[in-house]
């Protein structure tokens, strides 16, 4: 399932991590191998679509057919590419938009299950925040973006 997205585009190395079921939460990605604390394991700048606007989001969701269309609307985030710019809607459409949360919505103690961030709510890059064992489950934190969906023109204004 890793097949054709690589960390580095133009060189075929898959991503430190597989999708397996994860209990209680479904679909997941765990560590392939060890991952030292401070390794990128995500680089949604190579690999995210930005969408220009929400009418060309619905356009995108509405063309899916339904079961893959709920699946879609899971995987998508609001997010400032950087520091007091315009909200964009982003989505992963790659195996990345398995990776689960771990965050305190999870009723566990973030520093304890969280393991993986970007450095800040700009950067799509996420990085390994302590040492991950193979086999374990990648877990982010869902809330490092601010999201407030009439931003981008969805929801209630």
């Amino acid at each position: 399932p890793t097949m054709g997205y690589s960390l580095t585009p133009g060189i075929p190395v898959p991503p430190p991590y597989y999708a397996k079921h994860s209990p209680g939460k479904g679909r997941g990605l765990f560590a392939s191998r060890f991952i030292p604390k401070g390794e990128l394991v995500h680089d949604g700048t190579v690999s995210d679509v930005i969408f220009p606007n929400d009418l060309k989001f619905r356009e995108f969701i509405f063309a899916l057919p339904r079961d893959y269309a709920c699946d879609a609307a899971e995987w998508v985030w609001m997010q400032q590419l950087e520091e007091d710019g315009d909200y964009h809607l982003l989505m992963g459409i790659n195996i990345s938009a398995l990776m689960n949360s771990g965050g305190a919505e999870w009723g566990g103690r973030e520093s304890e299950m969280v393991n993986v961030v970007p450095p800040s709510s700009y950067s799509g890059k996420f990085y390994a925040t302590r040492d991950i064992e193979e086999g374990e489950e990648i877990l982010t934190d869902y809330d490092v973006y601010y999201t407030k969906w009439s931003l981008v023109g969805l929801g209630e204004k």
